[in-house]
């Protein structure tokens, strides 16, 4: 069907009005006279005229008089013409739609995605290792759950793993305790990113479900490569700006993260024996 663009602008422009849409849902049930449409709205009879006149001048209605009474009713072919349009644009879509599908498919199947990253030395802090053992038991004692817990946190402390759900959008979530005390909060966030044995992304901005975090901290990007002796491990951790930067490291990030990723090591080369 062969459809104009400004017959096609001037109906959708009746249809943005939500009284010309609440008449015309009226006219789906059967023609009207004037009077009974305009019942239901609070508005004068010179008003809601006007309405009609859009209506029938759009080409969606028409009126015919029998004596004292105006009569409106649907016009169908307007309808077809949108409906034609929006089918056309609906199979657009979907083969945009599908063209994405098939590109991600096929960039899966090539084994990895690309991302790349600038290091901005006001914002990010940076630390890594060598741990000699394969990049498969390193991965490992990230991703699963009961290796996690046991070198998270810089030892006697304890961690929690309460959440961690590996995939974009997933939640992370732990917890931890010191002295023996009860577990409290320690991180919540979301990964952003998993390329297996690869790559885990994750942030504080967010909590699971891409949803906003009320205090956001820290974006973080943990990279396992292939070393002659074994696996190289890095952890870049990005800051909104320099002030959260500068109190991290002041927290003792050198330290903590250097724990951990020690105790990390261990274990990893532990299994490697």
């Amino acid at each position: 069907m062969e459809q104009h663009p400004e017959q096609l602008s001037g109906i959708f422009q009746a249809l943005a009005d939500p009284t010309r849409r609440a008449v015309l849902g009226r006219l789906g049930k059967g023609p009207a006279s004037i009077s009974d449409l305009a019942k239901p709205f609070d508005m004068a009879l010179p008003s809601f005229m006007k309405h009609i006149q859009f209506l029938e001048g759009s080409g969606l209605i028409q009126t015919h008089k029998e004596g004292r009474v105006r009569t409106c009713s649907i016009e169908k072919k307007p309808f077809a013409t949108i409906e034609s349009w929006l089918s056309a644009q609906r199979a657009l879509w979907e083969s945009r739609t599908d063209r994405l599908e098939q590109f991600v498919i096929n960039a899966l199947k090539k084994g990895k995605t690309t991302m790349s990253l600038t290091k901005n030395p006001d914002l990010d802090l940076t630390i890594s290792r060598i741990i000699k053992a394969p990049r498969s038991l390193v991965w490992s004692a990230w991703t699963d759950r009961e290796s996690f817990e046991q070198w998270w946190m810089p030892a006697p402390a304890k961690c929690k793993v309460v959440e961690m759900d590996l995939r974009p959008g997933g939640a992370f979530t732990t917890q931890m305790s010191e002295k023996g005390g009860d577990f409290v909060p320690h991180l919540s966030g979301c990964f952003l990113d998993i390329v297996d044995g690869e790559r885990l992304v994750f942030t504080n901005a967010l909590l699971g479900g891409w949803r906003p975090a009320e205090q956001p901290f820290m974006t973080a990007i943990i990279t396992l490569k292939d070393h002659p002796t074994g696996t190289e491990y890095a952890a870049h951790v990005m800051h909104k700006s320099n002030a959260d930067r500068k109190m991290h490291e002041e927290m003792g990030f050198f330290d903590g993260w250097g724990t951990c990723i020690e105790q990390l090591a261990r274990l990893a080369e532990k299994r490697a024996r």
